[in-house]
């Protein structure tokens, strides 16, 4: 099942942001950016594929006061994950060594800043998709 996929990918992903060494960029050069309309494309294909594109989510689960909860999108949670990821990995396909520290400083600069509560809401979002009252019974 692709939503179950898409779980343990996120959750894997988490796990090796979460082990980035803590270094510094070695050049001052931005890696290559994705166009919208690949990330556009991405968004569309992952919302195809799945069953249930909407979930809810508390943005800030630590606010002092009882926060109100948001529709999520896996669609545009795992998109944005894969725009985060993406031009580090294009970068490494280069097979250029010099950009290697640069690489992991903007994959755990990103994972830090942005795209780890896209993946924290979608982690929750997908186990429910997958395990909770409102899964697919068809599951294998």
């Amino acid at each position: 099942m692709f939503a179950q996929e898409c779980l343990r990918s996120v959750l894997r992903l988490c796990e090796l942001a979460l082990v980035l060494p803590r270094i510094e960029p070695v050049t001052e050069e931005i890696l290559d950016g994705i166009p919208h309309s690949d990330w556009q494309a991405v968004y569309k294909r992952i919302g195809n594929r799945l069953q249930r594109d909407y979930y809810w989510q508390i943005f800030e689960p630590l606010e002092v006061t009882p926060p109100q909860p948001v529709v999520g999108s896996f669609s545009d949670d795992l998109a944005d994950i894969w725009r985060d990821l993406k031009p580090g990995l294009m970068a490494m396909e280069k097979n250029d060594d010099d950009r290697t520290a640069d690489v992991v400083w903007e994959w755990r600069s990103s994972f830090e800043t942005h795209w780890a509560k896209h993946a924290a809401g979608a982690i929750g979002g997908l186990t429910a998709l997958c395990y909770g009252e409102f899964a697919d019974p068809k599951r294998p």
